[in-house]
């Protein structure tokens, strides 16, 4: 039987699971940037620890209602949340007068 095709590309997919796990990571920083548990940020959004963990890691996908109950509970805007991290320049770090 052949598969139906969904009208997706791989890249399309690529470019959906890169912004699901950005958004979970974005979310966990800022989550421990406030100190709050998964527990805790599930009980501010009506949310089960569980899910929250989902999120963090990337493998679960959300509708923008609950991208923006999470987004507020962590004090931050859904864009930041779904804005890829910015690259830090490289240091170079000296160790005994010598670049390590």
């Amino acid at each position: 039987m052949a598969r139906r095709s969904t009208g997706r590309s791989r890249t399309d997919q690529r470019d959906q699971d890169d912004i699901v796990a950005t958004f979970g990571a974005n979310l966990k920083a800022a989550r421990l940037k406030l100190g709050l548990t998964q527990e805790q940020l599930g009980e501010a959004t009506g949310l089960l620890q569980q899910y929250v963990s989902l999120v963090e890691s990337g493998t679960q996908n959300i509708t923008l209602t609950t991208a923006q109950a999470l987004a507020k509970a962590v004090s931050r805007d859904v864009r930041a949340l779904l804005a890829p991290p910015r690259r830090r320049p490289f240091k170079v770090r000296e160790v005994h007068g010598r670049r390590a």
